[in-house]
């Protein structure tokens, strides 16, 4: 494995709870029991069947023959997340401002950026980017149903189109939690992740896999409350889940949410697991607090300092290294020491962008 993985982090496409209500206008009310775990909308389907055509394009799609049957259908019920609220410094990610849930582009953005080199890339091959090897999803329905569109030969089983039923489910009683793709099921108790996973590592040919660090900021809002395992794995049967996934959402409290702090560390405690894995170009689908608190902590330049924000189906590139204990990284910004060693993100650029 190499010293540096090269990441593209994808916030899902629209929500359901990303739009007013159709009937009044008004702004979803996110402690409404009805909003648990959305979907996406058409819209947001949209989003992601383009924004899958643009990376093929550039050429960050694995060749069809290279299709590995670890994936997911285009499950198209209800389950979800929330890219809900602003980012407090260090109370609870709130929605003061109208945050996430509401947050949608739908005029022309500025496409600069400051990455003029990458203007072009949307319409034609990049000859100098590896194929992404991997996709790690939010165990939110919607960003399960994001990357069955952006990526559907990764996520597809045999015979079966992007968007369609699940060839199977599962009726077990208790869901077997995978923890590679050809390992043995085994089921486990917590579902909370304590950072120490690290060493929990997929096999190669893995394409898919569900990661409960790079779900949504958790607690209160029912958008960011996860389906039961055992739902997910019956409208996406084909995805890797990691093992420390519990069939009940354990994270999620009504009276109380994340910190920022408190996604930071899951952030970082993700970060060191992919550095672990054997593959080398990686795409995240995520959300919109998870993947600003990201750059912020590491390039907050990439965000012009917090004074631009993370669109549905924006796509942020960039390196992330696994530096030595002891080797400095040069800033004090993009770095996070985890005892082995800092990780860092540097190099991020915007690269896709889409007016629908």
């Amino acid at each position: 494995m190499g010293q540096h993985k090269t990441i593209h982090l994808i916030r899902h496409g629209v929500a359901l709870h990303n739009v007013p209500d159709a009937r009044t206008g008004e702004r979803p009310d996110l402690c409404n029991p009805r909003y648990t775990d959305p979907p996406l909308i058409r819209q947001g389907e949209l989003q992601a069947r383009v924004l899958g055509e643009q990376l093929r394009r550039m050429g960050l799609l694995l060749p069809v023959e290279h299709d590995w049957s670890v994936g997911a259908t285009g499950g198209k019920s209800a389950g979800g997340d929330c890219d809900d609220g602003e980012n407090g410094e260090d109370g609870a990610v709130t929605n003061d401002d109208g945050g996430d849930s509401m947050d949608i582009d739908v005029g022309q953005r500025d496409d600069t950026d400051g990455c003029d080199d990458n203007r072009n890339n949307h319409r034609g091959h990049s000859s100098d980017q590896e194929p992404i090897e991997l996709v790690v999803c939010s165990p939110l329905t919607r960003c399960l149903q994001t990357a069955s569109y952006i990526f559907p030969s990764y996520l597809e089983e045999s015979g079966q189109g992007d968007g369609g039923a699940p060839a199977h489910s599962s009726s077990s009683s208790e869901p077997s939690l995978v923890t590679t793709s050809s390992t043995t099921a085994r089921t486990v108790k917590d579902g909370r992740n304590d950072g120490n996973d690290s060493h929990h590592k997929l096999d190669r040919n893995c394409r898919v896999c569900c990661h409960g660090d790079v779900r949504e900021a958790y607690g209160m809002h029912y958008p960011d409350k996860r389906s039961p395992l055992s739902q997910l794995k019956c409208k996406f049967p084909t995805v890797t889940y990691h093992p420390l996934l519990a069939e009940d959402d354990v994270d999620w409290r009504p009276d109380s949410r994340e910190t920022r702090r408190d996604v930071s560390r899951r952030i970082r405690n993700f970060f060191v697991w992919l550095m672990r894995q054997p593959h080398e170009s990686v795409a995240v689908v995520t959300h919109g607090v998870w993947m600003e608190c990201a750059l912020l902590e590491y390039c907050p330049e990439a965000l012009e300092y917090g004074r631009r924000r993370v669109y549905n189906c924006d796509v942020y590139r960039g390196k992330l290294s696994l530096l030595e204990k002891g080797v400095s990284s040069g800033s004090g910004n993009n770095a996070g020491d985890f005892g082995g060693g800092d990780v860092i993100l540097r190099d991020v650029e915007k690269v896709v962008f889409h007016h629908i």
